[in-house]
């Protein structure tokens, strides 16, 4: 399934400037997962986001749900969501835990 600003069916070469950037969008192609060119930046700079938003407290779930409500009417499916979730907080955030205990739930 195709992720990014437009999705397509064509798979982009990684032009990812960190180890960390190779091994996200490698996990991101090794499920199935293609994007347009040169839109690598835009997938990478979302699963930062992802970690933003785990450090806040917000669970998984609500995190794809929400990005899933915006890339829903490009074809992107709650499943292919997911796997950025996760692919972003095992590589980017492991044991990401919450900075601010008060307001997390």
């Amino acid at each position: 399934m195709m992720i990014g600003a437009a999705l397509v069916s064509s798979a982009a070469i990684a032009s990812a400037n960190t180890p960390a950037d190779d091994a996200y969008l490698a996990k991101l192609r090794a499920v199935g997962l293609t994007w347009p060119p040169n839109s690598e930046e835009a997938l990478i700079g979302e699963a930062h986001l992802i970690c933003y938003d785990l450090t806040w407290g917000w669970q998984p779930q609500t995190i794809a749900d929400d990005i899933h409500a915006h890339m829903n009417a490009r074809g992107v499916t709650l499943l292919d969501v997911g796997t950025m979730v996760d692919a972003a907080h095992s590589i980017y955030c492991p044991g990401n835990d919450c900075d601010a205990p008060t307001l997390c739930t």
